[in-house]
């Protein structure tokens, strides 16, 4: 299985850690070891995550108020478009490919 992430999401979860290892020192990394695991758990059977929109996906972080948004653009291929927090607006990166 390949992960793509596209770059806007990159942006994002690298801001995400940023903004954890500011509160905290090291509290990013541990952010990206959830963000990873989340991955592998995506990558293990994309289709078992909740459907909210046509075609996405969203699998929820553990211990972070976070999503992963995907696509699986073809059968081998997850596309990840958006990882942002819960607060932030439910339509925010729902367009992108």
């Amino acid at each position: 299985m390949n992960v793509e992430i596209i770059p806007v999401a990159q942006a994002e979860l690298a801001e995400a850690a940023d903004y954890y290892n500011r509160a905290r020192a090291g509290l990013g990394d541990e952010f990206l070891t959830e963000i990873d695991i989340a991955v592998n758990r995506i990558m293990t059977d994309p289709s078992m995550f909740e459907q909210v929109r046509p075609g996405i996906r969203r699998c929820l972080v553990n211990r972070f108020p976070y999503g992963i948004y995907y696509r699986v653009p073809e059968p081998n291929t997850v596309r990840i478009i958006v990882v942002k927090h819960h607060a932030r607006r439910p339509g925010l990166g729902m367009r992108r490919k």
